[in-house]
């Protein structure tokens, strides 16, 4: 029973006939639904503004003053400034919002610096800094509130609630300026979804590289707490149709993850089937307990593929609304990722990063907060990682931590790495969820055709771990009894130093 179940648990992708090839034919069609808008009118580098200027510029004009005068006076003005409701907004296009900015790594020295890895290459946690920032740069081009004067402080207060679908394209370089491109593609009644694009100059040539979905929130400036109403967003040329589709249906795909979680829903039969297949391959059969576990060749258990690391929140980590910086947090997170895969795989090769998916902003945190940050790599399959990571602030009276951020991040080797291996429930939870964000990463860099990636997380597949193969053939003996008397005539009593050692393993599992 056991092999038949591995032959089908490892059937080759190459079989699939719905598995999508890079052609040309599907690069184009990949590009095509993915692509922000071209501007009408081609900018040369000269012409863009840095980066660091039109965020400075946009802190300036919607942020900065309002935090000017008398703090009972300005929020009685900002709450003066509040559209009543996205009715009394005029309509806003996509090509209202759309920007682009220079980040000068290749004729900028100093900025080199502030980018450049110590593994070489650009450091990709700071550039997702600067796309979180850049994202609400979009958001406030975005807003238009006739209440509010050309001088006066923005009535919105924009933050970022998730960041969905980085896809990396190609390698970031470390000498060569950086575009950032962006505009709004949904939007509802006090959210809008920005697609932010970076691309980098090579031969010449803009080429992009990267691409991220950000959903950004807006909230009542005087006081933070409640929702803002935004422009209407109209759609005019069929392009923009495709996108505010996709933002639409990004949307629907949230709220139908969320409902399907794992916290909220159980595992599917197949993948309940998967978790307990995993665990009968992992049994010391010939002991005959639970709690004999044993490692397959070339695997180590996800409890011991961990990193950890702590962060006191000072007040140069702040945004502009006196809260720690989330896109700081995402780096910090993405580092420590990349550093949990490089140190869990123990390759000589750099973990190179592929896809950052589920950002969640869940919490804001406060100046003087210690921020606690916990990586496990919870799914691998051939060369390819899965990390977790989330952000834990400690509350100071109950002395427990509370969730803040959480994010899934994909990472590519080029040889085989180890196979992580659950030992708990808990784990096995942590197991499936990354399997399921690694189907979704595939989806997302046209591995996987549309829409397979739910599929795959339904049906058997060939990404389940390969060392159940052997570990399920060999198992097969201990199962194959014809009746119970053929188990009770043999002789089923341990050794006392077998039994001693069953007893330590159970209580070290326990303890």
């Amino acid at each position: 029973m056991f092999s038949k179940v591995a032959r089908k648990l490892s059937t080759s992708i190459k079989d699939k006939p719905w598995m999508m090839k890079k052609s040309a034919h599907h690069n184009f069609w990949n590009n095509s639904v993915r692509n922000l808008l071209t501007p009408s009118v081609a900018s040369n580098t000269s012409s863009l503004k840095p980066f660091t200027v039109v965020l400075e510029e946009t802190q300036k004009q919607h942020i900065s003053k309002q935090n000017n005068g008398v703090k009972g006076q300005c929020r009685e003005f900002l709450s003066a400034l509040l559209p009543p409701s996205q009715e009394s907004l005029p309509p806003r296009t996509m090509e209202d919002s759309f920007i682009q900015a220079l980040i000068p790594i290749g004729s900028n020295p100093d900025v080199r610096l502030q980018y450049t890895s110590h593994i070489g290459g650009a450091r990709l946690g700071r550039l997702v800094q600067d796309m979180d920032n850049f994202a609400a740069v979009v958001a406030y081009k975005y807003i238009d509130n006739p209440l509010q004067g050309p001088e006066e402080p923005s009535a919105h207060a924009v933050v970022t609630a998730r960041m969905d679908h980085l896809h990396i394209r190609e390698d970031i370089k470390n000498d060569a300026d950086i575009k950032l491109v962006g505009h709004v593609t949904w939007v509802g009644s006090s959210s809008a979804e920005v697609g932010v694009g970076m691309e980098q100059m090579e031969d010449g040539v803009w080429k992009k590289v990267c691409e991220a979905k950000f959903v950004m929130v807006a909230r009542d400036a005087a006081t933070g707490t409640k929702s803002a109403p935004i422009n209407p967003l109209v759609v005019k040329s069929d392009d923009e149709k495709i996108l505010f589709e996709l933002g639409k249906n990004n949307i629907a795909s949230r709220a139908k993850a969320d409902q399907d979680s794992l916290f909220k829903e159980p595992p599917s039969t197949i993948e309940s089937n998967l978790i307990h297949d995993m665990f009968l391959s992992t049994v010391d059969h010939k002991v005959r307990s639970f709690a004999a576990r044993v490692k397959p060749e070339n695997s180590t258990w996800m409890t011991d593929s961990k990193l950890k690391s702590v962060m006191m929140c000072e007040p140069e980590h702040k945004n502009d609304y006196n809260k720690i910086f989330g896109g700081l947090i995402m780096e910090k997170c993405i580092d420590l990722a990349f550093t949990n895969t490089w140190v869990f795989t123990g390759a000589a090769q750099v973990p190179v990063c592929t896809h950052i998916d589920d950002v969640i902003f869940l919490k804001a945190v406060e100046i003087g907060d210690l921020l606690y940050f916990h990586s496990q790599v919870v799914f691998t399959h051939e060369t390819q990682v899965q990390a977790r990571v989330s952000a834990e602030v400690l509350d100071r009276d109950t002395k427990r931590l509370k969730l803040t951020n959480v994010l899934q991040v994909t990472f590519k080797l080029p040889s085989e790495v180890p196979h992580v291996i659950p030992q708990s429930y808990h784990e096995a939870m942590a197991y499936l969820t990354g399997r399921r964000h690694f189907l979704i990463s595939l989806e997302n860099e046209g591995l996987l055709a549309k829409g397979m990636a739910e599929k795959e997380m339904t049906e058997v597949s060939k990404y389940t771990p390969l060392w159940m193969l052997k570990e399920l053939d060999t198992e097969e003996h201990v199962f194959n009894k014809h009746n119970v008397q053929d188990m009770l005539g043999e002789d089923t009593f341990m050794e006392a130093e077998i039994t001693r050692d069953i007893r330590a393993r159970e209580s070290g599992l326990l303890s």
